[in-house]
């Protein structure tokens, strides 16, 4: 009688590597436990900011987000998973530390932002800064890099989790406002419109608008970044293809912004002042812009998609 080979059974594979036991989602599941007792404050505070500051308002979607990734490929990601304890435990401590640097710099970092946010911005940055780290210590302690490897999109994704730093944030919006004035400014051109425009400023025959911070869309533009990470994650196999598409976000909303500016503006000047003022398009009207810029991803995501099996060779790499 013919032995049967290790790894096979009555000439069908078996999974040499099978997934943790179930006490391994346990420990998992406490470390993370955990992690939220030690973090409990700025967690409390991160989830204030995200109801009363807009620029915030996705970050509650991350954790799931990164979860349900987590869930799709646990199969892969977790199969012959083995923890390192040690070295899980040494990236907790340094969450730890952040977490204590955080504590320490408090004071020096700029006061609470407008919009009911009760922390300093940078301090919280600080702290979820370790919260994210505690979480990629727990899972390496418990699953080890090799599960790491295989799941890194999903765990680094937590990263969007992160309050902007101000000093990066304050750049962002900035460079957003120039480029979406700028933009506005060729559009304003093209349409035969008569302005003079100082600075950020156009002023037509029956009004004057600022390009202001709050028409930067940076709200919108992270949501589009987060976007577009994702769709290429799922969608797009190379990682070249994904930066194209990551950074096409920024033309995008540039031009999402203009259309919106240009749109208000003539309509305030032609028909009625109140649309820079007190109107739903002003005040609300993100969401059909918002679709514009969908709009615009979409055929990009399906081109640079097209692209790679077009260039992909018969043995199926590039």
């Amino acid at each position: 009688m013919k032995p049967v080979e290790a790894g096979r059974s009555n000439g069908l594979a078996v999974n040499a590597s099978p997934m943790p036991e179930v006490r391994s989602h346990i420990y998992f599941a406490g470390m993370i436990l955990l992690g939220v007792l030690v973090f409990v404050s700025p967690l409390g505070a991160v989830g204030n900011l995200v109801f009363k500051n807009e620029t915030y308002s996705h970050i509650f979607l991350i954790p799931l987000v990164s979860l349900i990734l987590i869930a799709i490929h646990r199969k892969d990601i977790l199969a012959g998973a083995v923890g390192k304890p040690v070295l899980g435990f040494s990236i907790c401590t340094m969450a730890i530390i952040l977490y204590a640097a955080a504590e320490a710099l408090r004071a020096r970092f700029y006061a609470p932002a407008p919009q009911g946010q009760g922390e300093p911005n940078d301090y919280l940055s600080l702290c979820m800064a370790g919260v994210v780290t505690w979480v990629i210590g727990s899972f390496l302690s418990v699953y080890g890099p090799r599960a790491f490897r295989r799941g890194q999109f999903a765990l680094l994704f937590l990263i969007f989790a992160i309050p902007i730093p101000t000093f990066l944030l304050n750049g962002v919006v900035s460079l957003l406002q120039h480029a979406s004035a700028e933009v506005s400014n060729l559009v304003f051109t093209f349409s035969g419109a008569a302005y003079h425009r100082n600075g950020l400023v156009f002023e037509f025959s029956n009004v004057a608008v600022q390009v202001a911070e709050q028409c930067s869309g940076v709200r919108s533009s992270l949501a589009l970044f987060i976007l577009s990470t994702v769709t290429g994650y799922l969608f797009l196999r190379t990682v070249s293809r994904r930066i194209i598409l990551a950074l096409a976000v920024f033309p995008i909303t540039v031009f999402k912004n203009a259309l919106r500016i240009v749109t208000i503006t003539l309509l305030a000047n032609q028909v009625d002042e109140r649309f820079v003022t007190d109107h739903w398009i002003h005040r609300g009207g993100g969401i059909p812009f918002f679709a514009v810029a969908l709009m615009l991803l979409i055929p990009l995501v399906w081109m640079l998609r097209k692209s790679e099996c077009l260039f992909r060779t018969p043995s199926g790499r590039q």
